[in-house]
């Protein structure tokens, strides 16, 4: 069971702290637990509500109207939307999601691998990969998926992404090393395994260290490895101290014009990104040459 602060739910949904005290307090919509310091703490199904309404807001329901259904009114109405069909440029992903509801492990891995027959792996992961995550988030916000199908499917797309580089990691690499890791308390690994499958493919000499990598055992493999690029990706929550910490404690490190960077959040706190850090949006911005 979740226990978020209304910072924390700011960060996940990019709803400003404002905006969710003005749903609560005119609007009645959110019900908080308060702490013997009076804070404010949020559940996993407040986090859930609070998704669903912002998704009918967004989609036409003024606020006023909604304050009026009922949670289950919220969820139902959410459902609608959400349960629509995946817009995707891929054949395969409504069926996939079905399997991922199964934990149908052998039947997702024979249809990764005859998507891969047509289609390279950038198509299938920016066009069905990411998008099957999204919708399993989506259902997730609607009660119709767990927190397990998610692992589940992230684990699977994790071992075809490091089995698909592997094909590229056996060649000669005929450039200088890149230095891949997370950071401390970082475990969301899929956007750094695919830096490092593009990487391969590129032709250089990957060194990956992935999830949760302490800065001082950073500096040591540096000092060894001595990498021409260090990439990473930020996901999980932090709060801006947090964001800037990370970055002056990675100046100490290395050089921050060499590091690449990407994660969600990157996006949600680009104004405090150092000018040096190069961040990635796209697959375009990986431009070591």
């Amino acid at each position: 069971m979740g226990a978020y602060s209304i910072k924390d739910l700011e960060n996940f949904t990019q709803i400003k702290a404002h905006t969710l005290r003005i749903w609560e307090q005119r609007y009645n919509l959110l019900h908080p637990e308060r702490t013997d310091t009076n804070i404010r703490l949020y559940s996993d199904r407040d986090l859930k509500k609070i998704l669903n309404i912002n998704l009918l807001y967004s989609n036409g329901l003024k606020i006023s109207k909604i304050a009026k259904l009922s949670d289950e009114e919220i969820f139902e109405e959410a459902s609608k939307i959400l349960n629509l069909p995946i817009a995707n440029n891929i054949e395969g992903a409504e069926r996939i999601i079905n399997k991922i509801m199964l934990y149908d492990e052998t039947g997702i891995r024979e249809d990764l691998e005859s998507l891969y027959i047509k289609h390279d792996f950038e198509t299938i992961f920016s066009d069905l990969l990411i998008p099957v995550l999204q919708k399993i988030g989506e259902l997730w916000q609607v009660d119709s998926i767990t927190i397990s199908h998610e692992h589940f499917f992230s684990n699977i797309v994790r071992s075809f992404m490091l089995k698909k580089t592997e094909e590229y990691h056996k060649t000669n690499p005929n450039k200088n090393k890149v230095l891949l890791f997370l950071g401390e308390n970082e475990y969301h690994e899929l956007g750094l395994l695919y830096y490092n499958y593009l990487l391969n493919k590129r032709g250089y000499e990957t060194v990956y260290l992935g999830q949760s990598v302490p800065l001082s055992d950073l500096k040591v493999a540096i000092q060894t490895i001595k990498p021409c690029f260090v990439f990473t990706s930020l996901t999980a929550k932090m709060d801006e101290k947090e964001f800037k910490h990370f970055f002056e404690e990675l100046d100490e490190v290395y050089d921050l014009s060499k590091i690449y960077a990407g994660g969600y959040q990157m996006n949600f706190y680009k104004e405090l990104i150092p000018k040096q850090v190069n961040m990635i949006n796209h697959t375009d911005d990986i431009d070591l040459d």
